[in-house]
């Protein structure tokens, strides 16, 4: 090494100067260095939430949700403008129907009453049955001129539960009606003497006061 140094002169290759040499960036500080890890981190959260909200269907519902109220504020917009003509035919309409059903109803309970204001004659011989007075006194007087007549009848009369029945001849044959007939003697034997009438088959009952039993039986 010593020959070489005096083998060759020196020159600025062997003393080279002394220092950094070139151009080079100065020291950046730790807020701008920290800048893209910041943003990196920002830019992935946003990223993150978007694809949490899409595939939960965030979007989806608040779209429904958009719809619906849109829907609900166009009807209530529409009912809002609807004339009053409508509504008053409307009610119109309801008012005509409730009197149609009101008059049915009404025609339904006078056809009901109708029918159970006139009974058949069977109903009006239960009825008579139903209040006649089975103790009554009875007396079944024969004008037919058939002998045992009167008696038959009387026994007919028992047979059917009244337990005062006599048989007898009428004393005075003028006096007599024409047809068979029921003579009864007040108001309160009406019932009784339909119910006999009915018994024994006789249509003509006749009211006969002063009778001197309840109910007679006059055979023709």
């Amino acid at each position: 090494m010593a020959e070489n140094e005096h083998k060759y002169p020196a020159d600025e290759f062997d003393n080279p100067p002394i220092g950094p040499t070139g151009m080079h960036r100065g020291k950046r500080s730790l807020a701008v260095r920290l800048v893209p890890y910041i943003v990196t981190i920002v830019i992935a959260l946003a990223l993150g939430i978007f694809a949490w909200a899409f595939f939960s269907g965030a979007f989806n519902q608040r779209a429904t949700t958009a719809a619906d109220n849109a829907a609900s504020t166009s009807a209530q917009t529409t009912e809002s403008s609807a004339s009053p003509s409508d509504t008053a035919s409307s009610d119109a309409s309801s008012a005509d129907a409730s009197s149609t059903d009101a008059a049915s109803a009404s025609s339904s309970a006078e056809e009901s009453t109708s029918d159970s204001a006139s009974p058949s004659d069977t109903e009006s011989s239960s009825s008579a049955s139903a209040t006649a007075n089975m103790a009554a006194t009875v007396i079944v007087y024969n004008g037919s001129g058939v002998n045992g007549a009167a008696a038959s009848t009387a026994q007919t009369l028992m047979s059917n539960g009244y337990t005062d029945v006599s048989a007898m001849n009428p004393s005075d044959y003028s006096s007599l009606p024409t047809a068979t007939t029921v003579w009864y003697n007040t108001d309160a034997d009406l019932a009784t003497a339909q119910s006999i009438a009915s018994t024994l088959g006789i249509s003509n009952v006749v009211q006969v006061s002063g009778l001197s039993c309840d109910v007679a039986v006059v055979l023709k």
